[in-house]
Parts: C-alpha cells; sequence; structure tokens
C-alpha cells in the first residue's frame, strides 16, 4: 500500500526540521522526495518546499481532516527525523511533545510510535539522512499498531 499524508505532515517534519535553528540540503531533498511519493504535488509541493527554505514555525500546523493513522504517521516521522543528526536536543523534544498535542495523539500511541520509529533508525543505514525509509517505518509502526493501521 502507498503512503499518502497531506501537505500538513510534511510542514510539521519541516518545523521539527528547523527546530535546531538549521536544515540541512540533504534534509530538505529528502523531505521533498518524500512528500512527492506521498501524494504531495504542484501548489502543495511547492508549500512545503517553502517549509523547508526558511525556518518553519509549527504555531500555524493544524492537521485538518487527517486521518487518525496519518496523525500517528506524521508523529513517528518526526521522531525519526529528529534523531537522523544522532542528536535530539532540547527544542527538538519540546517540539515533539507539542505535536503530539496538535495531532490529538496520548502518550501510549506516541510511545508506540516512537518504538517503531527507534527500530527504524537502528536498521542498517536507516539513520541516513538521504534515505528517508517512510515505507520501512509505516511497516514497523503497522506491526506494533495493527489495531490503528488501515487495512488494505
Amino acid at each position: 500500500m502507498a503512503i499518502t499524508l497531506p501537505k500538513e505532515a510534511f510542514i510539521a517534519l519541516a518545523a521539527l526540521g528547523w527546530a535546531d535553528g538549521s536544515i540541512r540540503a540533504s534534509e530538505k531533498a529528502g523531505l521533498l522526495k518524500a512528500a512527492s511519493s506521498c501524494g504531495v504535488a504542484g501548489a502543495e509541493l511547492a508549500e512545503v518546499e517553502a517549509a523547508l527554505d526558511k525556518p518553519t514555525k509549527l504555531e500555524g500546523f493544524v492537521p485538518g481532516d487527517m486521518t487518525d493513522w496519518q496523525r500517528l504517521l506524521t508523529y513517528g516521522l518526526a521522531v525519526w527525523l529528529a534523531r537522523l543528526d544522532g542528536v535530539q536536543s532540547t527544542d527538538e523534544s519540546d517540539l515533539l511533545k507539542d505535536l503530539a498535542k496538535r495531532l490529538d495523539l496520548d502518550k501510549a500511541k506516541t510511545d508506540r510510535a516512537s518504538a517503531a520509529a527507534f527500530d527504524v533508525f537502528c536498521l542498517p543505514e536507516g539513520g541516513r539522512p538521504e534515505r528517508f525509509d517512510f515505507v520501512a517505518l509505516e511497516k514497523r509502526m503497522r506491526e506494533k499498531l495493527p489495531h490503528l493501521a488501515p487495512k488494505d
């Protein structure tokens, strides 16, 4: 099953990327490629690109009509992204807490999403920013949260 995420998910991920004050070119490229592969195109992809080109804050993030699975997947991707550089800053940790609230996710769900993200991070080469293996993360999240995953 192809992963489908709205532009809002990638704007939230852009905000996380900017949490430490900078975002690497490889992170930008990886997130743009991932957004495109998740169905974001045209003007919406341009909005994601704009969020990656200048510092973006989470304050304007509204999940809108994201499904429960898209909300959970967005959080898992954010956790994974925060770990890519090997250091999760206090700002990133605070932003993840804020994101969980904005996504209306309880602690049990965020803990499982975090565990899935950690599993993917530990895969060989799983932590490389240029890889952005969202498919592997979604697969692990489906395994850890089968009752929340959409049926294929």
